[in-house]
């Protein structure tokens, strides 16, 4: 029964500590992540297009085959 003792208080505070810092802001709706500045909103559409159009340019165009693939053994 001592043995439990540090995990059952390590394992209290881990859940203390996730709710004071990160559950109870957000039921509060004042986490660090909220977007409300339009500054950031458009910096953060201009880079989501940017990222688009680098994601396109990577992916190879797909080829249309007359014929089945033949891989080699």
């Amino acid at each position: 029964m001592t043995g439990l003792w540090l995990p059952l208080t390590a394992t209290a505070l881990a859940a203390a500590l996730t709710w004071w810092c990160c559950l109870r802001p957000m039921a509060q709706n004042r986490s660090c992540h909220s977007t409300s500045d339009p500054e950031l909103q458009e910096e953060l559409r201009a880079v989501r297009e940017e990222l688009r159009q680098l994601r396109d340019q990577a992916t190879p165009p797909a080829v249309l085959r007359d014929r089945p693939e033949i891989l080699d053994r």
